[in-house]
């Protein structure tokens, strides 16, 4: 997990995983649910209750 700017990453929305809730299998500084707002070339930007926004692998995560 990276914590980027999403001005790096595509914002595109129109992807089907878009707002979709997901759990991160390896919690990051004790957030383990986020929402999906970006797609990368590497795979998800997870935005957290906080704001604090990550960059993770497709497999770094579960969909509810």
């Amino acid at each position: 997990m990276t914590l980027i700017s999403t001005s790096r990453a595509m914002n595109d929305i129109d992807f089907p995983e878009y707002g979709r809730q997901c759990e991160l299998i390896t919690p990051w500084r004790g957030y383990h649910r986020g929402t999906i707002i970006a797609q990368t070339a590497r795979g998800f930007i997870v935005q957290f209750s906080s704001g604090a926004e990550i960059e993770v692998y497709e497999d770094g995560i579960e969909f509810d």
